[in-house]
């Protein structure tokens, strides 16, 4: 028995829709494979230099946030840090990035986003997020945080430091 002669461009066309379907898993599986190696090779927060106001921000609110006063009194003025009556602020979910630094030759200002995780709800997690300004002096070639976000206050002062 012979192929009749309206057999091969079908033939033709299920080779062709294979290929094409061979081509577009192999384009599926390397467009997977980009994104798995973008989402592991992206490595965790930039750390800063200590001797930056944005290296002194970063410390002193990770600190508050893991509920360590003592490091964090210890990026705070001096004379704040010697008066601090202590408070220990909600700190359960909280994310601070930068935004911006401004320098000047013994101040500085770090404006920040703190985002504060609320619980989960019906419709997924709910954040509330905040523009805020650290007030940063230096002191004997260090910087020292003078004034602090309210949702990273750890002293008594009027409720800003």
């Amino acid at each position: 028995m012979t192929d009749a002669p309206g057999d091969a461009p079908k033939n033709k066309s299920k080779k062709k829709s294979r290929w094409t379907l061979i081509a577009l898993l192999a384009a599926g599986v390397w467009l997977i494979a980009i994104v798995l190696i973008a989402v592991f090779a992206r490595g965790g927060p930039v750390e800063y230099a200590d001797d930056t106001p944005e290296g002194v921000v970063q410390r002193y609110s990770q600190a508050v946030i893991d509920g360590d006063t003592r490091t964090a009194l210890d990026y705070l003025v001096p004379e704040l840090a010697d008066d601090c009556e202590r408070q220990q602020p909600g700190t359960d979910d909280l994310r601070v990035t930068l935004v911006e630094t401004t320098e000047r030759d013994d101040t500085a200002r770090v404006e920040v986003i703190v985002a504060t995780v609320f619980e989960s709800g019906p419709f997924g997690t709910n954040e509330y997020r905040s523009e805020e300004i650290f007030d940063l002096v230096r002191e004997g070639g260090q910087w020292y945080v003078d004034v602090a976000p309210w949702q990273l206050t750890i002293c008594f002062d009027d409720g800003i430091r």
